[in-house]
């Protein structure tokens, strides 16, 4: 045998002898041996994909057992960190042949996101966040991970308009109160579902001056754990020039995901809701344009001092909105068969102001002395 043959028949020996085989006698890497598991991202906002994670991002990863929630850790307090496109998981999360692992995870990270059927949800934090969703299974061929992250809270945007408005106009604070309206929570990171926990006062200060056509940019915003007016009332409270003013809003399911924008008129006489310009939009859009105000028209009427309840007129068209000036120091949003008790002594002298009338009746004119439609 010459000199050449002989060596490559030794050269096909060593490299037989380094693979070892397995059960199944492939030459795969042996049991032994492991991968590391690793994750892409994609941000899901209104089911439109939008952007990764950004560089320098972190988020808590869960590695479990098996394909449930409240099962073991494979590895605990992992933090995944973006560098560039590229996440790194501290501690890794190895895998050898024929194991699994079902991923979870939850943006930003915080220590404090130990379970995933219980993160912790603090409205006054103002943070955005996301969750994985259901399970994403990694094995040792398929190590990879790739996380849909999908938004848990609600954002309520306002775009106040003034008309009329004596004052400066110089929004200093928003904050929503209502029955249902919680500020703390936890969330299962495989739903998205959350709990309500309790409340807290909140509010967001803000230094913005409120014009006669409204905000184009920069609004004001608020993440909200999601609630529906569907079912309680809830209530928009604003600081304006060192007065409070609440205006009840108007019928809304807020939901996980989306950017609800309301869009108010402040007058001499209060701050309301435009019952007609709520809108659902993504998530992404931060610009606004309002849409001019139409069929504004005031009633002034003295009531007699005898007058203890009296009911409001009733006013015929579409989405008809209003504030009610009651003369005795009080104020209340327009609604039909309103019954109103005063509080002080004396004729009292009440304004109603409307948007999208065409006309009013008044089924009752006991302890009406005047009314005055000039400014009708």
């Amino acid at each position: 045998m010459n000199k050449l043959a002989l060596l490559s028949i030794l050269g096909l020996v060593g490299i037989v002898s380094s693979c070892k085989s397995n059960d199944d006698g492939s030459d795969e890497p042996a049991n032994d041996d492991t991968v590391t598991v690793g994750i892409t991202t994609q941000v899901i906002t209104r089911s439109t994909v939008t952007t990764e994670l950004g560089n320098g991002a972190a988020m808590n990863v869960f590695a479990k057992t098996y394909g449930r929630p409240d099962a073991p850790d494979m590895v605990s307090g992992i933090k995944a960190v973006n560098n560039n496109g590229t996440w790194t998981l501290t501690p890794e999360v190895k895998l050898k042949k024929g194991q699994n692992a079902f991923i979870y995870a939850v943006a930003p990270y915080d220590a404090a996101n130990t379970d995933v059927t219980a993160i912790p949800v603090d409205i006054t934090k103002q943070i955005d966040l996301l969750y994985s969703g259901e399970y994403v299974p990694v094995s040792f061929t398929t190590h990879t991970a790739k996380l849909n992250m999908k938004h848990a809270l609600a954002l309520a945007t306002f775009n106040i308009a003034s008309q009329g408005y004596s004052g400066e106009g110089m929004l200093n604070s928003i904050s929503i109160n209502g029955e249902l309206v919680y500020t703390r929570g936890t969330m299962s990171a495989a739903t998205g579902k959350i709990t309500p926990t309790g409340k807290d006062d909140f509010s967001i200060s803000l230094a913005k001056k409120i014009t006669s056509t409204g905000w184009t940019q920069e609004l004001p915003r608020m993440w909200t754990i999601p609630f529906s007016t569907k079912v309680k009332e809830a209530t928009l409270i604003a600081n304006i020039d060192g007065k409070t003013y609440t205006a009840k809003f108007p019928e809304v399911e807020m939901k996980s995901g989306y950017q609800y924008i309301f869009r108010m008129v402040l007058t001499n006489f209060g701050l309301e809701f435009i019952v007609d310009q709520v809108e659902t939009i993504s998530l992404n859009q931060s610009d606004d344009s309002m849409t001019q105000l139409e069929g504004y028209g005031v009633i002034s009427m003295t009531i007699s001092a005898s007058t203890t309840n009296f009911e409001v007129p009733s006013f015929s068209g579409d989405n008809i909105f209003g504030t009610i000036d009651w003369g005795d120091g009080s104020a209340s949003s327009y609604k039909v068969g309103e019954e109103h008790a005063f509080t002080t002594q004396g004729a009292h002298q009440v304004a109603i102001e409307s948007w999208n009338s065409t006309g009013f009746e008044l089924d009752n004119l006991s302890g009406v002395e005047v009314i005055d439609i000039s400014q009708y």
